[in-house]
């Protein structure tokens, strides 16, 4: 990385951040797909993905000090990241709410949030990535001001989406301690310890990291003229996440419950037609 500072940022970026977020990343990437397919798992592939984003960002914005084109895709690259794990954050919240057969407790139908869900979170990603695109290659003032607004409207909406899952999370979880299900009691019995992954996950993504993007965008001179808080409220918060479903690996989990359960049913059934015979 070039030691001169150019025109693209308003300080000097900095070699050794961008070398340790790129070691993080790297060794996130490798357990994560290592956990998927061995666990096959395939509802966590977004953990995945999100790590190769934010791997391949930093990686990039080694070379995109003097480089417009380099400065675009590493910023696409990084805004790709934390939307990706929150991906499989939401499709792990759906099949965890399955598993505790606690369907009756969310506020949209169970059957229709997978599809809901990945189509807000896929038309929002790709409406970000226009409005940041618009202000980081262009070079007209219109074309970057028109960027930066639809990019401020996407994160408010963003925002706003995962807290709401996140408050829905939070509702089940206080109707479950109240009315629990034969599944909280058998099948997840610690469900109150896994349920606070999402809590980690939202707080971490939707109001740490959008809120300070929201007051870069809005042009916020300490985070505008400082490199260090993106990496200590952004990238490096991505660690934190990775890092916490990867010890704690809920989607596992699930499997093995569904699993159990699909032998049991399978079981059953196979008594059932004995007992007709």
């Amino acid at each position: 990385m070039a030691s001169a500072q150019c025109e693209l940022y308003p300080y000097t970026p900095s070699l050794p951040l961008a070398v340790v977020a790129i070691i993080f990343f790297s060794m996130l990437v490798g357990i994560h797909a290592f956990r998927m397919m061995q666990t096959k798992t395939w509802m966590s592939a977004f953990f995945t993905l999100g790590g190769v984003a934010q791997l391949s960002g930093y990686t990039v914005r080694i070379f995109s000090t003097c480089n417009r084109a380099a400065y675009a895709s590493q910023s696409v690259l990084l805004l790709l990241g934390p939307t990706f794990i929150m991906f499989s954050v939401n499709l792990i919240q759906i099949e965890f709410a399955r598993v505790l057969e606690a369907k009756r407790f969310c506020w949209v139908p169970i059957a229709w949030q997978p599809l809901l869900y990945l189509s807000l979170n896929t038309i929002l990603m790709i409406a970000q990535l226009v409005g940041d695109a618009m202000s980081t290659a262009s070079s007209s003032i219109e074309i970057i001001e028109t960027g930066s607004k639809i990019t401020i409207a996407i994160y408010v909406i963003q925002l706003l989406f995962w807290l709401f899952t996140l408050a829905e999370n939070t509702y089940m979880t206080i109707r479950l301690r109240r009315q629990p299900t034969d599944a909280c009691k058998t099948k997840i019995p610690h469900w109150k310890r896994w349920s606070q992954f999402f809590g980690l996950s939202v707080c971490i993504i939707a109001a740490g990291r959008n809120v300070m993007r929201l007051t870069m965008v809005g042009g916020v001179a300490f985070l505008v003229d400082n490199e260090w808080p993106s990496y200590a409220f952004d990238g490096y918060q991505m660690v934190v996440v990775l890092s916490a479903w990867a010890i704690f690996y809920l989607p596992e989990e699930l499997c093995k419950v569904s699993s159990r359960v699909s032998y049991m049913s399978l079981t059953e059934l196979e008594r059932a037609d004995e007992r007709q015979v």
